[in-house]
């Protein structure tokens, strides 16, 4: 493996797995923070883990550099010839496409020597942090990661909620303008308020023009404006999806070291959540399909 495709792997594992804890002030098990990152590279192919660096730029050298980049440098290296050409034995590095044993199998106590370098490498500060295990870490993350995609969703459908019923009443002006802070005093609604209200015929427009937006899209209309914001209606569905599922104890963590840590969720959903979910934020929506998987075994309707 080149030291470039290396070097992306591993600020991909600490971004993505050793700083899963970061907004939760806590860290991988002892051990796990450095040496977690053999778990990626035992998962994954050569082809998969040359897909993380796909659209990466290596970083721009500075023009007052005492040395070429360390990865031009150690790309060189990995160029020359894998006999010396000084002698006639052969060279003891291996050639470029061998794959011998990792270096680590050099080590009688791996975790031993991971925990000891933790001590010598993490700072003070994040040495207190506390340490929870890997599906502790991924269920947090993922709770967390649900309640933010489907936050959106509901304060917009809270407050199309509130300007109907006022409507209902009489002549109100609708703001537009308002912020998800004018309803953060207001109770929002679940899962199944939020499919009552799109049965409503509320989606398009009354909810999706209150979903937040950068101003440059505020003035799209018709279809270019629902098909700009349904990604995010649907990932606000998928968030109350999985929120559901991680309460009624359907869903578990899954650290994926192959892919990306996230839920594990059950066989239907898993086959027909984005079908469902897409036949919800369609332009004419429905959301039958959706409503038999949330009364099926498989998950426990409110």
């Amino acid at each position: 493996m080149s030291f470039r495709l290396r070097a992306v792997a591993y600020a991909h594992y600490l971004e993505t797995y050793a700083g899963m804890g970061g907004s939760q002030g806590a860290l991988p098990p002892v051990g796990e923070v450095q040496g977690g990152f053999r778990r990626l590279l035992a998962a994954r192919t050569g082809e998969r883990l040359a897909e993380l660096s796909a659209g990466r730029r290596p970083p721009r050298p500075h023009p007052y550099d005492s040395h070429p980049p360390t990865a031009e440098r150690v790309a060189l290296i990995e160029k020359l010839p894998t006999d010396n050409p000084s002698d006639d034995r052969p060279d003891d590095r291996p050639g470029e496409s061998a794959d011998g044993p990792a270096a680590l199998t050099l080590l009688r106590d791996p975790d031993r020597v991971f925990a000891a370098l933790e001590e010598r490498t993490l700072s003070q500060e994040a040495a207190l942090l506390r340490r929870r295990s890997w599906d502790d870490l991924v269920m947090a993350r993922a709770v967390e990661d649900a309640d933010g995609w489907s936050r959106p969703l509901r304060v917009a459908v809270a407050r199309a909620l509130r300007s109907s019923a006022q409507g209902a009443e009489g002549p109100v002006p609708v703001r537009r303008d308002a912020t998800a802070e004018d309803a953060a005093n207001d109770p929002l609604p679940g899962l199944e308020e939020i499919l009552d209200a799109i049965d409503h015929g509320l989606l398009w427009m009354d909810v999706a023009d209150r979903m937040p937006k950068p101003p440059q899209a505020s003035r799209l209309t018709g279809p270019s404006a629902r098909n700009f914001i349904r990604p995010k209606i649907f990932d606000g569905l998928a968030g109350l999806v999985h929120l559901r599922l991680v309460e009624s104890g359907h869903a578990g963590p899954d650290i994926s070291w192959s892919g990306e840590p996230g839920l594990f969720l059950p066989e239907p959903w898993e086959k027909g959540m984005d079908d469902a979910i897409d036949a919800a934020v369609a332009d004419t929506p429905d959301t039958a399909p959706l409503r038999a998987l949330l009364t099926g075994p498989d998950c426990v309707s409110a």
